[in-house]
C-alpha cells in the first residue's frame, strides 16, 4: 500500500485538526491506565497464584487488594477528570478560535473596505493633483505676462486707468441715453410723415377733382363755341388732305343776304387753307384726350399748352356772311376759344 503526498490546503487541514502532545497526554494516561497488564479490568494471560493456605496471609492479602483497588479507583478518577478538562479547554479554545475567526473575517474586509477607500482616494488625489499643477502652471503663465504688463513703462497706471474707464462708462449710458431719444424721435418723424402722406393724398384728391371741374367747365366753353359758331352762319373747312372734306358751296346758288349752315366736322379734320380764320373751333379728340388724361390716375400739375398751327381746325366762310357777322361777336368767341 502507497501512500501520496498530502496537498498544501489538506496539511493545513491536517495540521488545523491534530492534537498537541498537551492535548494527547490525558487520553494516552487513560489507556495506558486501563490496558496495561497489571490494570484491574484487563484479563490476565495466566492463572492466578493459588491462595494460601493460612488465613493470617489470606486477610493480608485480601487488605492489600482492597487498597489496590481503592487507589486505582482514585487513580481513574483523576485521569477521566483530566480527561475531561482537556476536553473542556479544547472546546473553548475552539469556540475561542471561531469567534477569532470571525473577527478576523471582519477585520479583513474592513481592511479591503479601507484599502479600497485609499485606492478611490488616491485616484481622486492624483487627479486634483494634476488639476492643480495645470493650475500652477496657468498661473505661472499668467504671472509672467502679469511681469511683462507691469514692467511695461508705455503704459499708464491703474488709477489712470480706473479714470478712462468710468469715463466709457458714462460714455455708454450718454448714447443710450442718445439712443432712446433718437427711438423718440423716429417714431415721431414716422408719424409727420405718415401725416404728410395722408395730406398730400388729400391735396391729390383735392388737385384731381379741381381738375376735373376745370375740364368739364372747358367743355362747357367749348360746346358754347361750337353753338355760337353754328347761329352765326359758319362753315368749318376741313383739310384737303382730308378724305372727307365739306365741298365749297357755289356762290351762284346762294343769294348774298343768307349763309351757309354750319355742318359738324368729323375728328381730327384740318383744312387745307393757310390763311387763319376770325373763329377757331376746338378739336374734339383733344378735348377728349384732356378729360382722359387725368383719369388715368397720372398725377400732373396743369400747365397751359398752346396747341401748334398745323394742328388748329381752322372754319372757311364766305364774303357776303363774313360781312354780316360783327366784329365784336368774333371777339368773344376767339377769346372763349383762347382759355384752353
Amino acid at each position: 500500500m502507497s501512500f501520496q503526498l498530502l496537498d498544501t490546503r489538506e496539511e493545513d487541514e491536517l495540521h488545523k485538526a491534530r492534537l498537541l502532545n498537551v492535548e494527547e497526554k490525558p487520553f494516552k494516561r487513560i489507556t495506558k491506565r486501563l490496558l496495561t497488564p497489571g490494570s484491574l479490568v484487563s484479563t490476565p494471560s495466566k492463572l492466578p497464584t493459588p491462595p494460601p493456605d493460612s488465613n493470617d496471609d489470606a486477610e493480608v492479602l485480601h487488605n492489600d487488594h482492597q487498597k489496590t483497588i481503592s487507589q486505582y479507583r482514585e487513580d481513574v478518577i483523576l485521569d477521566f477528570a483530566a480527561f475531561d478538562s482537556s476536553i473542556a479547554r479544547i472546546q473553548f479554545l475552539r469556540n475561542s478560535n471561531e469567534r477569532e475567526r470571525e473577527r478576523y473575517k471582519a477585520d479583513k474586509q474592513r481592511i479591503l473596505e479601507t484599502a479600497q477607500d485609499v485606492r478611490d482616494n488616491t485616484a481622486q488625489l492624483r487627479i486634483q493633483l494634476q488639476t492643480a499643477k495645470n493650475t500652477l502652471e496657468q498661473r505661472k503663465k499668467f504671472d509672467e505676462l502679469t511681469e511683462k504688463i507691469t514692467n511695461n513703462k508705455l503704459l499708464r497706471p491703474r488709477q489712470d486707468q480706473e479714470i478712462n474707464l468710468r469715463k466709457l462708462e458714462e460714455e455708454c449710458k450718454d448714447l443710450e441715453r442718445e439712443s432712446m431719444t433718437y427711438s423718440e424721435t423716429w417714431k415721431e418723424r414716422r408719424e409727420q410723415f405718415g401725416r404728410i402722406v395722408e395730406e398730400g393724398m388729400q391735396l391729390r384728391r383735392l388737385i384731381r377733382d379741381e381738375k376735373e371741374e376745370v375740364e368739364r367747365r372747358e367743355g362747357m366753353n367749348e360746346d358754347d363755341g361750337e353753338d355760337n359758331a353754328s347761329q352765326g352762319g359758319q362753315t368749318p373747312k376741313h383739310s384737303s388732305q382730308s378724305g372727307n372734306a365739306t365741298p365749297r358751296p357755289d356762290p351762284a346758288h346762294n343769294s348774298p343776304d343768307t349763309g351757309l349752315k354750319p355742318r359738324p366736322l368729323p375728328a381730327g379734320s384740318l383744312s387745307g387753307n393757310g390763311s387763319r380764320s376770325n373763329s377757331r373751333a376746338p378739336s374734339p379728340a383733344g378735348s377728349e384726350r384732356r378729360r382722359t388724361g387725368p383719369e388715368e390716375g397720372e398725377d400732373v400739375m396743369m400747365t397751359d399748352q398752346t396747341p401748334a398751327e398745323g394742328h388748329t381746325p381752322r372754319v372757311t366762310v364766305d364774303e357776303s356772311s363774313n360781312t354780316g357777322t360783327p366784329a365784336a361777336e368774333q371777339g368773344e368767341i376767339e377769346d372763349k376759344m383762347d382759355t384752353t
